[in-house]
């Protein structure tokens, strides 16, 4: 059995993980390092207006060629990635339930992105070639603690 990443987990806390979820791993690094310290409630709003385009995800890192976004710098609207980790909120927010925590007072505290496995897969061309693509997968794994 996988462990989780964190070792000492805050009193009042839940967790959650997704494993080899099919999203890229650069738009899942943005995402989830936007999302990083804030309310629980309001990221899964904020998630909700990216998956219906209304807001953009303001990204840091992998920056090739993109775009800038009206009040904010190079942003997307990841929607792949936004749908799987409104998923994985709303499941640490059920494991909070029962664990008796206020949910209205939960905090991300970590919310982690690892590289999951690669699958490799041929795609058949002219003259009985063959060209390899990859799929890669993610791992998604949050803890979530009660402030006062």
């Amino acid at each position: 059995m996988k462990k989780y990443t964190v070792n000492e987990l805050p009193e009042k806390s839940a967790r959650a993980r997704l494993i080899n979820v099919p999203v890229s791993i650069k738009d899942s690094v943005n995402v989830c390092n936007f999302l990083q310290g804030k309310n629980l409630k309001e990221a899964e709003e904020y998630l909700e207006a990216v998956i219906r385009k209304e807001k953009a995800i303001p990204y840091r890192r992998y920056l090739g060629s993109i775009s800038h976004r009206p009040g904010m710098g190079p942003g997307r609207y990841p929607v792949k990635v936004s749908k799987y980790v409104l998923e994985l909120l709303k499941n640490v927010e059920a494991n909070a339930e029962h664990q008796n925590l206020d949910t209205d007072r939960l905090i991300i505290y970590s919310l982690l992105v690892k590289k999951g496995e690669t699958i490799k897969k041929h795609m058949p061309r002219a003259y009985g070639r063959a060209t390899p693509f990859y799929k890669e997968r993610v791992h998604f794994e949050i803890i979530v603690k009660e402030v006062e």
